[in-house]
């Protein structure tokens, strides 16, 4: 649950700290006092952009802290949690800061997090229900979410989702093959050619580099073997090569061992210089036996660059790339060379797999029907309570193609007057009865909705007397298992208040504030009766209102 909401520097308030509790929390006050400004505030606080119109001094910075206790395990155990929430910590702290000129800065228990965490953790805390929020109800496409909280799938509905995902990923395949199938002939004659001229020469970066090694051989031929040519005149030249000038050296070499014993090491080490010249000289006399220059080799090693300097130029940069392209080619064209065996498989596949899918989607609309009748039930109960008296409800379902959950099309219908045919939801209702239904199905799903917070700003909208009370005691079921936060302006729903904040306007240095305080027994007492009254309390307001406050009480 949110336990306090800390706000500063933020649209009509300069300071501001409101301490929440469990149950039915209510907001009063006059028109303007800014009670919408804190629903913004926890708005922003979980997401929503700061915009900086809502900073009120600009040379400060607006700050809005929310703190939560989560005492669901369940919760706590979600991955967005667990970054910022050590081991049995329950108490998760919001904190968000914007300046003028600056980026806006976030964190949660002390730790930087960014807009998206805040929405994903505001979606999982918080069902905000404003004025614009029951649009979501109107919408067709969310009505078969909202009867699916109603139903343990168990494990039918993740088969029915895994075979569905093979289906789509065939149907795909088959489309694509569709595609090619028009221009076959003319693809299949290109996707020869690419493939002949690819396999002239081995795709394979090894043997490519050993032909550059060959190629840049027969390039500097000539200057090779001057090069060889210089090197053995230099090393076995009988008279003045570095072989011949080695072996002279071992004789003056074994007289100076002779005299001094400590030079023995420089004779293994001029017995190393000799074994090392001889493997040289032998290494440069092999080189140079193969160094040679075949005019028709030359010419297919010539031939041979030009195929893969064009299949680089065409297919590459590189030869890697090259070898990507000839075995996505080579599929290609072996799918068109056996398309009729092809689509008759995949054909058989996906018939295969929509036999599957449609028998266990009728399983899934089985359940969906009797989940139906179950909130037809509960909805007209709790709409009649509401005040719309002979209302008629069905959650209808339509056959549609196979989707990723089954293949019923969900659509509220409704009728709230007597003797009118039911018609599409989002057709018929008044804002004022938006509210209402979004109330009734919130009772509804109270015990598979798994979010914590209700907030509702203006859910009395149209509503009065009687109504009222009947609605407060409806917001007043509901927070038995869910923190309600909610904006009213009828002191029949105020009086079920668990916790009661009075939002009030006041003026300070020519300049309007908005304070909130928490209202004790007595200071209800007179709220409610002000309500009542239009003003300042009467004798007559303060009786009724506390006849209104002990009913609530029951």
């Amino acid at each position: 649950m949110l336990t306090q909401l800390t706000i500063h520097n933020f649209g009509l308030i300069d300071k501001v700290s409101l301490e929440l509790t469990s149950g039915l929390n209510i907001l009063t006050g006059e028109t303007g006092a800014g009670k919408s400004i804190l629903i913004d505030a926890l708005r922003i606080a979980l997401g929503e952009r700061f915009a900086p119109s809502f900073i009120r001094d600009q040379k400060k910075a607006g700050i809005i802290e929310a703190v939560f206790d989560l005492s669901s395990k369940e919760l706590c155990r979600l991955s967005v949690f667990e970054h910022f929430l050590s081991e049995d910590e329950t108490t998760l702290i919001i904190h968000r800061s914007h300046q003028e000129n600056s980026k806006s800065k976030i964190k949660i228990n002390g730790f930087a997090a960014t807009v998206g965490q805040l929405k994903e953790i505001g979606n999982h805390l918080i069902d905000f229900h404003g004025p614009h929020d029951h649009q979501m109800l109107l919408c067709a496409e969310s009505h078969k979410g909202m009867l699916d909280r109603l139903i343990s799938f168990d494990t039918l509905l993740i088969n029915y989702q895994k075979i569905y995902t093979d289906y789509t990923t065939l149907k795909q395949q088959k489309e694509k093959l569709q595609e090619l199938s028009t221009s076959r002939e003319r693809e299949l004659d290109m996707l020869s050619h690419q493939l002949k001229e690819l396999e002239q020469v081995p795709l394979d970066e090894k043997k490519y580099s050993e032909l550059l090694q060959k190629q840049t051989q027969l390039n500097n031929f000539e200057k090779l073997n001057d090069c060889l040519t210089q090197l053995t005149d230099l090393m076995e030249n009988d008279t003045q090569g570095i072989s011949e000038r080695i072996r002279q050296t071992f004789s003056p070499m074994n007289q100076l061992n002779q005299i001094d014993e400590q030079t023995i090491s420089f004779m293994h080490m001029l017995t190393q210089l000799q074994e090392t010249n001889e493997q040289l000289s032998t290494d440069i006399r092999d080189y140079a036996e193969n160094l040679s220059f075949d005019p028709q080799e030359a010419q297919l090693i010539n031939t041979t660059w030009d195929a893969y300097d064009t299949i680089k130029r065409k297919y590459g940069p590189s030869i890697e790339e090259a070898q990507k392209f000839y075995t996505a080619s080579k599929e290609k064209y072996n799918l068109l060379a056996n398309f009729e065996q092809e689509n008759n498989n995949l054909h058989e596949h996906i018939t295969d797999l929509e036999k599957k899918l449609k028998q266990i989607a009728k399983k899934i609309t089985a359940k969906r029907q009797k989940a139906s009748v179950q909130l037809k039930t509960t909805i007209e109960k709790e709409l009649n309570d509401l005040g719309i008296a002979h209302v008629k409800f069905e959650a209808r379902m339509e056959k549609n193609n196979l989707t990723e959950d089954g293949q019923d099309n969900v659509i509220f219908y409704i009728s709230p007057n007597l003797g009118e045919d039911l018609k599409p939801l989002a057709n018929i209702v008044s804002s004022g009865e938006a509210a209402r239904v979004m109330l009734a199905l919130k009772k509804a799903l109270i015990n598979v909705d798994p979010i914590p917070i209700l907030l509702f700003d203006e859910i009395d909208a149209q509503i009065g007397g009687r109504l009222g009370t009947i609605t407060g005691q409806k917001l007043k079921d509901i927070s038995q298992n869910r923190q309600i936060i909610l904006i009213t302006h009828l002191p029949q729903i105020a009086s079920f208040a668990d916790t009661h904040l009075k939002v009030i306007k006041t003026t300070k240095n020519d300049r309007t504030l908005t304070n909130v305080t928490s209202l004790n027994k007595e200071e209800r007492l007179k709220e409610i009766a002000k309500m009542m009254s239009g003003e300042e309390e009467t004798g007559i307001s303060l009786k009724h209102a506390k006849d209104m406050l002990s009913k609530a009480s029951v």
